[in-house]
């Protein structure tokens, strides 16, 4: 028989964690609010200018003809983000992403019990 034994140390590390992220299902629905988000905000910056370029144009057609495109732009970009922000909710509910936390769904509960 041996006087010495074997002796196994167990300790806990605390790692720091971002509150609202648990997985990586939470990072990815924020990276795409956040580029929807930016995409939104494009679309209405466009907007506006193209509307102050037409304003400003006082009817000569090449100023007319540009500010015309800077809306068609705009309105097509909006198209676009709208059916991404579709397919976004509709994807985020299939893999449960929109339901469980509230990131997806941006819903806050205040009344938790």
């Amino acid at each position: 028989m041996s006087l010495v034994q074997e002796v196994y140390a167990q300790t806990t590390v605390n790692v720091p964690t971002i509150p609202g992220i648990n997985n990586l299902g939470d990072v990815f629905a924020i990276v795409v609010n956040i580029v929807l988000g930016v995409g939104w905000a494009l679309v209405f910056v466009m907007l506006g200018l193209g509307l102050v370029q037409y304003i400003m144009s006082k009817g000569e057609a090449k100023a007319t003809d540009a500010a015309r495109q800077w809306l068609t732009a705009a309105a097509i970009g909006g198209i676009g983000l709208f059916f991404l922000t579709t397919l976004r909710v509709i994807l985020f509910n299939l893999v449960g992403l929109g339901t469980n936390n509230n990131i997806g769904n941006n819903q806050i509960n205040i009344f938790t019990p």
